[in-house]
């Protein structure tokens, strides 16, 4: 059977393009480069954790593994981590 509606083979149910598989991650946002190291309560990188953790909604573990691979400074790596595990309740 024919289907006229465009986008569609004839003869299935499923548009153009989906396999069935999963809906991908959504990217990574790059690391703030504009910190200027004060401490101040509007950090860029509490609204990095907070783009990160609105972006993966499981916890706080892709955010996490995210600054693992993305955030080179150990010391900045150190507070992003405290500060997810607080956002997202873990110990």
């Amino acid at each position: 059977e024919r289907s006229d509606t465009p986008g569609r083979d004839s003869g299935t149910d499923t548009p153009r393009g989906d396999s069935g598989d999963p809906p991908a991650a959504p990217p990574v946002p790059p690391p703030p480069t504009h910190c200027c190291g004060t401490g101040c309560p509007n950090c860029v990188w509490v609204g990095y954790v907070e783009e990160l953790l609105e972006r993966h909604r499981d916890g706080g573990a892709q955010a996490l593994a995210a600054v693992e691979r993305h955030v080179e400074d150990e010391n900045i790596k150190m507070i992003l981590r405290m500060e997810i595990r607080l956002r997202s309740g873990k110990d």
